[in-house]
């Protein structure tokens, strides 16, 4: 479904698991696939208690709400709740996700509803926090690496594989920015998501592709409201 796409589409973050160099930023990024194109906002900001990843867009289809509360631990991301909204509610698409660390267990109350313990020996992120560990993995000079992604249906997780393609030249807002491509693959699926993203701004994500047999949705970068 698109809106399962659009899920993990909305995800491009940049920032470093090192709080003392994390970039606080705001930016509007377009959304376009078969059935809908949509702008919204993405926004990185520091709570009371620790780090908020949002995305709010609207058309005259729908409005959407993802955010992703976290803090940091260890050099890295203790996740705490993971929350999307949209509207029209009839399209009945919420889902709010809880990590329960005095319970040891994850819940997901809304669209899915399911119970999980934890796994210790697996870190496990959601759809937004991920992206902060790609970056940190980029940073850090790794041309491939795995990761886990929380499964939003099921519960647990699915393991996915980055791989470095190839840096080129992008273009953003009439300059020319040096992009590290990466590819994300995972066993059993015949879906690849490719990220593009720009060295100078801390690997901020300029543009994500995600092909599946037959269908191309894509995100892009429009404009950068505030960056660090």
């Amino acid at each position: 479904m698109m809106f399962n796409k659009l899920i993990l589409l909305l995800i491009s973050i940049s920032i470093n698991f090192l709080e003392a160099e994390i970039p606080f930023y705001s930016a509007k990024y377009n959304f376009e696939s078969e059935e809908i194109s949509i702008t919204g906002t993405r926004e990185f900001t520091r709570e009371s208690e620790g780090y908020e990843i949002k995305f709010e867009a609207s058309n005259f289809l729908a409005n959407l709400f993802f955010s992703s509360k976290f803090s940091f631990s260890n050099k890295d991301i203790i996740p705490d709740t993971y929350n999307i909204k949209i509207r029209p509610k009839f399209l009945n698409r919420d889902q709010s996700i809880k990590f329960d660390y005095e319970k040891d267990e994850v819940r997901s109350n809304g669209l899915n509803k399911w119970k999980m313990p934890f796994i210790s020996k697996n870190n496990v992120y959601d759809p937004l926090n991920v992206q902060i560990m790609i970056r940190t993995y980029i940073l850090n000079g790794y041309n491939k690496f795995d990761l886990n992604i929380i499964d939003m249906e099921k519960g647990g997780f699915k393991n996915y594989s980055f791989n470095y393609l190839r840096n080129e030249e992008c273009f953003f807002n009439d300059n020319k920015y040096n992009c590290f491509v990466f590819e994300r693959r995972r066993d059993g699926s015949e879906r690849i998501v490719t990220y593009f993203l720009m060295e100078e701004f801390d690997f901020m994500f300029l543009k994500i592709l995600d092909n599946s047999p037959g269908k191309l949705n894509k995100l892009e970068l429009k404009e950068i409201l505030s960056f660090g």
